[in-house]
């Protein structure tokens, strides 16, 4: 039986992992972690720490990982031009879309956010594949936010 890569995804606020046989192609890497980021395989450069980038064709024995445990760095390539892309933001069991760029800001979305719901940001917290959306200057592409990608709102009270 194959053995086992387990590969900690860094470059980004969210830290996924992902479990895969050494069998598989760097091309089947990437398709998981499209499963996982919502991030298209086509889209992913994946390195390693010394930024060595893994070629799609090769299969994952090919770098022989040390101790089956890997942490890869990922970049991935901006859509063409300016692209404004739709996001999903849920709020209990109420749902909407908002148009948004790659390059904007997380403090930004908040205020689209605040704007459409008519409710303060001290009193909400976003959330992205469970994680909390803290670094208001950082782009959305920090978190993987993309095409399709889903916001959780989490109402905060404060007594």
């Amino acid at each position: 039986m194959a053995a086992t890569v387990l590969f900690k995804i860094t470059g980004g606020e969210v830290i996924p992992e992902v479990e895969m046989l050494e069998t598989a192609t760097i091309l089947d890497l990437k398709k998981r972690i499209e499963s996982v980021l919502n991030l298209k395989a086509e889209r992913q450069i994946l390195r390693t720490y010394d930024n060595q980038e893994l070629n799609n064709d090769r299969t994952i024995a090919h770098y022989d990982f040390k101790k089956n445990v890997a942490t890869l760095v990922l970049h991935f390539k901006p859509l063409p031009g300016k692209s404004k892309f739709n996001i999903l933001v849920k709020v209990g069991d109420d749902e909407f879309n908002l148009k948004v760029k790659e390059t904007t800001l997380v403090g930004d979305l908040i205020k689209k956010i605040e704007k459409r719901l008519i409710c303060s940001s001290k009193y909400m917290n976003l959330y992205h594949l469970s994680t909390k959306l803290e670094e208001e200057d950082l782009p959305l592409t920090t978190y993987y936010i993309s095409e399709g990608s889903e916001i959780e709102v989490k109402y905060v009270y404060h007594h």
